[in-house]
């Protein structure tokens, strides 16, 4: 740090001056008194050999005299007991800090590269493992749901992304949207089919009826070869289709779950077995009124 100036007195002999290094133009040296004892001040106009001299040994060179003082000038508080040996050797030490900073410089950067080269591969393997979790994802569910992929535009775009060779991370994003939209469906029609459809009910609970229902669906889906992409009569129909389909893969169906196999077979009822058919909509009597009628019949 720069020393506070208190008085200026005449030229003493005894300092030797400032060294003549980094290209410095020294003024003539005045003698100063400051809180800290005489010094011989001279200064010169900062250099970019000195600034970066001054990077390099910071401390050591203002511990010897040297400050970088305002307005890029460099100025010498040079003091009477001043060891210039030891001055010189932190001079001459500096090519080989500069070195050692270098080769420091030049390790750093090497660390950079080879962790920016790291995460770049752990980056890839994360692509690669999501783009490939992708295509598995939207072949599994193509495969086996394709039902519920709702559009055949949807179901044409991801066999087009499939067919790709090389796929992209915003591609991939892409057909798990597509096959998170498809599950979505699913999910839709599990809620829906699992609440009563109450114009259903009173038939739905009657456990012959809730079998015959489950083939009824089970045969309609067989038969639903284009699933629902083609209005053919055949199958089910666009708005039936992912209802229906789910449906026909439980195992058995609960009394919801029957009310809403029966409104769906209403609407294909003609695609069903004439033995379906009758299980599931002819005209049941009551058991009261069917024990009467047989009694008058005899």
């Amino acid at each position: 740090m720069p020393e506070s100036v208190e008085r200026e007195v005449e030229v003493v002999p005894g300092y030797r001056g400032p060294p003549a290094v980094w290209g410095l133009q020294w003024s003539r040296p005045k003698i100063v008194v400051t809180r800290r004892g005489e010094r011989q001040l001279a200064k010169a106009p900062g250099t970019p050999e000195f600034e970066e001299a001054w990077s390099l040994a910071h401390d050591d060179l203002s511990e010897y005299g040297f400050a970088w003082e305002c307005m890029g000038t460099v100025g010498f508080w040079e003091r009477r007991d001043l060891d210039h040996s030891v001055l010189r050797d932190v001079i001459d030490s500096l090519p080989d800090r500069a070195a050692r900073r270098e080769a420091e410089a030049l390790r750093r950067e090497e660390e950079r590269r080879e962790e920016a080269a790291r995460r770049e591969a752990e980056q890839r393997e994360r692509d690669r493992a999501y783009i490939e979790g992708a295509r598995e994802a939207a072949r599994a569910s193509l495969r086996g749901r394709r039902w519920s992929w709702a559009k055949t535009s949807l179901i044409d775009e991801a066999q087009e992304l499939l067919a790709r060779p090389e796929l992209d991370r915003a591609h991939a994003g892409r057909l798990i949207l597509l096959v998170d939209q498809a599950a979505t469906n699913v999910g839709r029609s599990e809620k829906r089919t699992s609440q009563a459809h109450e114009p259903e009910m009173r038939r739905a609970d009657d456990p012959a009826v809730q079998a015959a229902a489950l083939e009824g669906v089970r045969h309609i889906t067989l038969h639903d070869e284009d699933w629902a992409s083609v209005q053919n009569g055949v199958g089910w129909s666009r708005s039936t289709t992912c209802d229906g389909h789910v449906l026909a893969g439980l195992d058995r169906l609960t009394i919801e779950q029957t009310s809403h196999a029966l409104r769906l077979l209403r609407v294909h009822r003609k695609q069903l077995p004439g033995r379906i058919f009758l299980a599931l909509f002819a005209l049941r009597l009551p058991a009261a009124q069917a024990t009467l009628s047989l009694s008058d019949a005899g």
